[in-house]
């Protein structure tokens, strides 16, 4: 799950971290944020939820 972890906030930090510091007047609102962080969370779990394991039968 570390390789999950690194792509999920590299998926966030690449809009919302970097260019806040590299990019001169870069300005992210609250919004945009949640935005980026909402469609991180549907990228990871659409690529993981096929990766759990077989529920075991009883």
């Amino acid at each position: 799950m570390d390789l999950a972890a690194t792509q999920f906030l590299g998926m966030i930090s690449n809009y919302v971290f970097w260019p806040t510091l590299l990019v001169p007047g870069w300005e992210v609102s609250a919004e945009r944020v949640a935005q980026v962080v909402d469609e991180a969370v549907r990228t990871i779990a659409a690529r993981y939820a096929s990766a759990r394991p077989p529920c075991p039968r009883g």
